[in-house]
């Protein structure tokens, strides 16, 4: 009985040490200044050294190939270096975040100062006509799909560079297009001499599968229907 006691007391005495060690791990700020949210810098003191580089001014009253076309919603950049090569994916929307058309751009630079105009990686994906939600009366017809991710490269163990995005459904602007009834997630490899390889679907959500996809092209993908 006491060694039961005793082995009771050393697993309660575990869970306190750890409980400690996790509440000591958690970031917190200490400090008193506060960023001011409607400004774009915070209005915080920028860090000495630090560079603000602007790599793509959106223009929707002349678009052009070095703005994308004009798309004037463009954000969540994700930056990867590989290759001796800064990479940056960033979606990108007509107008609004949830209004359709809606794509992910990719540039690229040598020295991060100097980039490449936006390159289209995962182009315009058209939901099938007659498709709808759970405990939604929208039903889509000629209705384009939501780019929506939040990882935008993976490494390989060979060292092979992937770019990744999602393609989710927005029936209107306050509708979620990652809510899981998207239609699913796509990869496709960047290659050293800077071409892309064939957009693959690694995960359907429920409702889709290779029979119902339909992938509308352009610039380096071929237009097909699966």
């Amino acid at each position: 009985m006491k060694k039961l006691k005793s082995f009771y007391l050393l697993v309660v005495l575990a869970i306190l040490n750890l409980s400690n060690t996790l509440a000591q791990d958690k970031i917190h700020y200490t400090g008193t200044e506060l960023s001011n949210p409607r400004y774009h810098d915070g209005q915080l003191s920028p860090v000495v050294g630090v560079h603000n580089i602007q790599v793509m001014r959106a223009n929707r009253q002349f678009p052009d190939d070095s703005n994308g076309g004009g798309w004037t919603y463009n954000h969540q950049s994700m930056l990867a270096y590989w290759n001796g090569t800064f990479y940056m994916q960033y979606l990108s929307d007509p107008i609004d975040e949830h209004v359709p058309p809606s794509q992910t751009l990719l540039m690229t630079s040598k020295d991060g100062y100097n980039w490449t105009n936006p390159d289209i990686v995962f182009p315009p994906y058209r939901v099938p006509d007659g498709y709808t939600k759970p405990d939604r009366t929208d039903v889509a017809k000629d209705l384009i799909a939501i780019m929506h991710q939040r990882v935008g490269f993976y490494v390989t163990k060979s060292g092979r560079l992937l770019t990744m995005g999602n393609y989710g459904v927005a029936f209107d602007k306050k509708d979620d297009p990652n809510d899981g009834n998207g239609i699913g997630r796509v990869v496709r490899e960047i290659k050293k001499d800077g071409t892309y390889g064939p957009i693959y679907f690694i995960y359907y959500n429920h409702g889709f599968n290779k029979k119902t996809r339909i992938i509308l092209t352009l610039k380096r993908v071929k237009t097909k229907t699966l």
